[in-house]
């Protein structure tokens, strides 16, 4: 997975995610312009039923299997373990077989 020049690894497809989530930490890396993108006041609630607030919504492209997707992502300041967090539709709408081996 792709946004412009910045290969995307460690990208998790979770099935009960309502959100396509990006970390801040990831959106500083990847140069992405977000002084035109206002601040918003959305919390959402954490996998451990904390709220989480959701700094900015942004629409980037992101190249997925050769194709060009227009993705709503939320970005938190958070430290997960992954880069980004799809929801599973996404990946049915792109057409990627995924693995339930781990």
């Amino acid at each position: 997975m792709r946004y412009k020049d910045y290969t995307i690894d460690k990208v998790l497809l979770y099935n009960s995610s309502t959100l396509n989530v990006l970390p801040k930490y990831v959106m500083d890396e990847m140069v992405v312009d977000s002084t035109h993108i206002p601040p918003n006041t959305i919390t959402v609630r954490a996998y451990d039923g904390s709220p989480k607030q959701v700094a900015r919504t942004i629409e980037i492209e992101l190249f997925i299997n050769l194709q060009v997707f227009l993705v709503t992502l939320q970005m938190m300041d958070i430290h997960p373990l992954y880069n980004m967090l799809l929801e599973r539709l996404l990946m049915y709408v792109v057409g990627v077989m995924t693995s339930f081996l781990h």
